[in-house]
């Protein structure tokens, strides 16, 4: 069992966006901007014994750990197959949708061979369902949008269902990297056609443990192992610059700006010290413009 906590962002709010270039036609494996490169056959940006990738480690691989009393639950004998850990300043509006995304989630059961679908579970984010409106990036603007901030529980999620090794099997990140989450290791929904969806292929049920806690989201996994998962991550590549530009309207929100680059993630997923399979999951990032108001 690996557990992951990733520190909260900081002070300055990179952009979010929920419209990835690509929206799940799968293609050759090709560098995509916006999204996971599809593997033809296969799972967004999941590519099946490949080679290693060019470049250091970007992160230090995440060894298996064997299970402490803590990691088994004792009213089945389930076992803690991952847990991850996203952060958030408290008192901001998405956090009221954060909560009602993470309580939607907790406690379901994926049966073996089942598939989880996050729209699916969550629903609409509806303000007759208590989601309220929050910063999200709609084109190139950041606006207010109801349910913004829904992407940190499906983004923490994948963190999940990647460190226990189960299939994912539909995925988009955001076409922008928000250092909430590790690069390339992320995934953007958006009601109701942007879906994130896994398949439970262990032997046994999987439970979600979703819990908000102060300024922390953390979601663990439940069940039966089946694979030891080691990633490790490339370095960032094929930088690419930010425009520039200003703006005089009323509704201008500043931006930092930041590179576009690209990253490989890599998932190795071994029994009995045997390596079954090693993933590649390739994602490209858009650069963040940098925008200064003039009109305030």
């Amino acid at each position: 069992m690996v557990r992951h906590r990733r520190r909260r962002p900081e002070p300055r709010e990179r952009m979010r966006r929920w419209w990835p270039v690509m929206t799940g036609v799968p293609v050759a494996v090709v560098a995509l901007a916006g999204g996971y490169a599809f593997a033809a056959g296969g799972g967004p940006g999941l590519e099946s014994a490949l080679g290693g990738g060019s470049g250091s480690a970007g992160r230090r691989p995440a060894d298996p750990v064997s299970a402490r009393p803590a990691d088994t639950d004792p009213r089945d004998g389930s076992r803690r197959l991952a847990e991850f850990t996203t952060g958030f300043k408290p008192g901001e509006a998405r956090v009221t949708n954060i909560r009602l995304g993470a309580k939607a989630v907790d406690g379901h059961v994926v049966p073996a061979g089942g598939s989880f679908s996050f729209n699916k579970v969550v629903g609409p984010r509806s303000a007759a369902r208590g989601y309220v409106p929050a910063p999200t990036i709609v084109g190139s603007r950041l606006v207010d949008d109801l349910g913004g901030g829904i992407c940190q529980v499906s983004a923490t999620l994948w963190n999940a269902v990647f460190e226990a090794g189960l299939s994912i099997t539909k995925s988009h990140p955001h076409t922008l990297w928000m250092p909430e989450y590790p690069k390339g290791r992320e995934a953007a929904v958006a009601w109701p056609s942007l879906d994130f969806v896994w398949r439970n292929d262990s032997a046994g049920p999987v439970r979600i443990r979703a819990r908000v806690d102060g300024g922390s989201l953390t979601v663990s996994l439940w069940g039966t192992p089946k694979y030891e998962v080691k990633t490790v991550s490339s370095k960032r590549y094929a930088l690419t610059r930010a425009g520039t530009f200003s703006d005089a309207s009323r509704r201008c929100v500043p931006m930092p700006g930041g590179p576009g680059f690209q990253i490989d993630v890599y998932r190795t997923l071994s029994q009995h010290g045997r390596t079954i399979r090693r993933d590649r999951f390739h994602t490209v990032y858009q650069p963040e413009p940098k925008v200064t108001c003039t009109g305030r």
